[in-house]
């Protein structure tokens, strides 16, 4: 008791050992105007707290060519039309055909929260005279049956042709693999109506170890014209599995060049084009540019156009109208450890992870550095075949995994070429997934970032849209069970606002969320300028230890550090790695050691095969050692 009193003394006055700073004006921010564009037919599970129980889980919104209709998905299964003048959603395909639900794929899986599910649907270049469009969902292949879609459960879908193909392979451990990313060419004979009639082929199935970070992504060339050598020409981006965390030798997963994970991919789906400058893909399914980078290299897969990234979850092509032919593709990029970037995509670059992340180097524990003099990655065939080195190609943005400036996880975003909104001309806007921030960052800046150059990044301000509070009181207003939005962030806290962007064919854009099952358009921007609250710099350790812990620390192992279960946050993405909860860090057991130097330690180094990620250079050694003297506080009130 003694030294719990002690130690609550200190706190207290640590606590009030602040100098107040004087109310100063903030900078002029941009506040965008929102519309409710439509609401997506409610699909929660509501026996879940993590992801499922958002309300509609819309992923992406995909303008028809002729700006008639827009294609919107569901994760949990349903492909709707939305047609822009009544705002009515009609469902055109059900994916979800899991354990007696009516939909077409009997392996479909849905139900281990983030981008699990139907993950994504593009139409093709010329859609609008084949009908052709494109969708990726995953299976499990641990589900007993065929994985053929169900004949009869759409009326107009012909499958006498469809037949599913071999998985490729990923390098994994004791045979784990959890789910199958599935690619798949459908040709509706009649683009006029809400209802499918037509054909469907398999084209692409590709196993993933485990769930997250899936083959998510697909886009086209909009500067393609036919007869370009990209004209219907597909990118795709694959995440890595989560690979890159792991501790044995799925590590190098996104560096190796013999399989498709974490990596940028350039196929061309149909057999019938470009069949003088490609080559047919292994499973008889697709073409193969031959002038894709690694396309004459032994061992490697020719699919990879770009390789070295986690999760390139959104592609998005910006076309200057000034250099129509030279169109730029950009990846927003997942981290792990502390940075979200944003890469420019070029021809055989590789961008490093895991042995680099944002600007910094990363260690085989998570342990984030300076980028090293000799600023080579060895060119990683397989496990054991490398081929010369390479310099990685770095990010043209970039924002840390803390409140002040941060987030969680970078969602995506487009350069504003639209005519309603003058103030975002030139500008890329782009936000974070779990809390919501939305920023953007001028075009020209952007651009120069990609010089070669690590240190240069472009730079980002931030830009208010209130979306959080729209979705919170969206969320209650449409039914909503929980107390606030479902899920959680290491930054946001309690409650994910799930948030991305789509643009139509105008380049007008829209913000989706998930946790409302809403759509909203941007209709505006304004300046705003206002003042700052006055600022407390904390001057003492135990103070300096508890703010430390709150912004690193406290989303997982709870507000006191009781663990995630005592704080009934627990973690849906640990659930995924089949690892325990965050711990209790006041009941003095210690899994890694009880020193204060052993506890430091796993600060900086992390936990290999956990969610425990290094945070070495990520916070201030003196804001380390302040988070162990805050938690011995805590422990000694026990």
């Amino acid at each position: 008791m003694k030294y719990a009193s002690i130690f609550t003394g200190s706190l207290l006055l640590a606590l009030s050992a602040v100098r107040p700073m004087a109310v100063q004006p903030a900078p002029p921010r941009l506040t965008l105007d929102l519309q409710d564009y439509a609401a997506l037919p409610i699909t929660a599970d509501d026996t879940d707290a993590n992801t499922r129980a958002q309300l509609a889980r819309v992923n992406y919104l995909r303008d028809e060519p002729g700006g008639r209709r827009f294609f919107v998905n569901d994760l949990n299964g349903p492909l709707y039309i939305l047609d822009k003048q009544t705002k009515a959603f009609t469902k055109y395909l059900d994916f979800n055909g899991l354990a007696g639900q009516p939909g077409l794929f009997p392996k479909f899986t849905y139900a281990r929260n983030f981008a699990t599910g139907l993950t994504n649907v593009i139409l093709d270049p010329d859609y609008a005279r084949n009908g052709v469009f494109y969708t990726l969902h995953m299976e499990d292949p641990s589900t007993p049956g065929s994985a053929a879609p169900r004949s009869g459960v759409v009326p107009g879908l012909d499958l006498s042709g469809y037949t599913t193909t071999p998985a490729v392979p990923t390098p994994t451990v004791n045979g784990q693999v959890d789910r199958e990313c599935v690619l798949v060419e459908w040709t509706d004979r009649n683009v006029a109506n809400s209802t499918f009639e037509g054909t469907a082929r398999e084209i692409l199935r590709v196993q993933y170890p485990l769930a997250p970070h899936p083959l998510g992504e697909m886009t086209f060339n909009p500067a393609a014209r036919r007869g370009d050598p990209d004209w219907r020409v597909m990118y795709l981006g694959a995440g890595d599995s989560q690979s890159g965390e792991q501790r044995d030798s799925r590590r190098l997963n996104p560096q190796r060049l013999d399989t498709l994970v974490g990596k940028i991919l350039r196929i061309v789906p149909d057999l019938r084009e470009h069949t003088a400058t490609s080559r047919v893909s292994d499973n008889g399914r697709y073409r193969i540019p031959d002038d894709n980078p690694f396309a004459t290299m032994d061992g490697a897969r020719k699919e990879i156009w770009a390789y070295g990234l986690r999760n390139p979850h959104r592609l998005a092509w910006d076309v200057d109208p000034a250099r129509p032919r030279t169109p730029v593709l950009l990846a927003f990029n997942i981290g792990l450890v502390t940075w979200e970037t944003v890469v420019v995509i070029h021809k055989g670059a590789n961008y490093g992870y895991p042995l680099r992340e944002g600007t910094q180097s990363m260690s085989a524990t998570n342990g984030m550095g300076p980028i090293p003099a000799d600023d080579t990655i060895p060119i990683q065939v397989s496990d054991t075949v490398t081929r010369g080195t390479v310099t990685p190609t770095y990010p043209v943005i970039q924002y840390p995994h803390r409140p002040a400036g941060g987030g969680d996880a970078i969602a995506n975003g487009f350069v504003y070429r639209g005519n309603g909104v003058p103030a975002l001309e030139n500008k890329l806007v782009f936000g974070d997934i779990t809390t919501g921030r939305v920023w953007s960052a001028d075009l020209a800046a952007v651009m120069a970032a990609d010089d070669g150059d690590a240190a240069t990044v472009a730079p980002i301000q931030e830009i208010d849209t209130g979306i959080r509070r729209l979705t919170e009181d969206s969320y209650r207003a449409r039914g909503g069970k929980g107390q606030g939005l479902s899920g959680r962030g290491a930054v946001a806290g309690p409650g994910r606002v799930d948030l991305r962007f789509a643009a139509d064919n105008d380049g007008e854009l829209y913000i989706l969320t998930k946790s409302d099952g809403m759509i909203r358009k941007v209709v505006g921007a304004r300046t705003v300028t206002s003042t700052t609250a006055p600022v407390a710099t904390p001057t003492d350790s135990l103070a300096a230890g508890k703010r430390a812990y709150e912004t690193f620390c406290a989303a997982c192992h709870g507000s006191v550090a009781q663990g995630a279960v005592k704080a009934g946050a627990t973690i849906s993405i640990i659930e995924e790695q089949r690892g325990k909860q965050p711990p209790d860090l006041t009941d003095g057991q210690w899994d890694h050691g009880s020193t204060d130097a052993e506890i430091i330690a796993v600060i900086k180094k992390g936990v290999p095969s956990t969610m425990m990620a290094g945070y070495d250079g990520a916070i201030p050694d003196a804001d380390i050692r302040s988070i162990v003297d805050y938690l011995r506080t805590l422990a000694a009130k026990k």
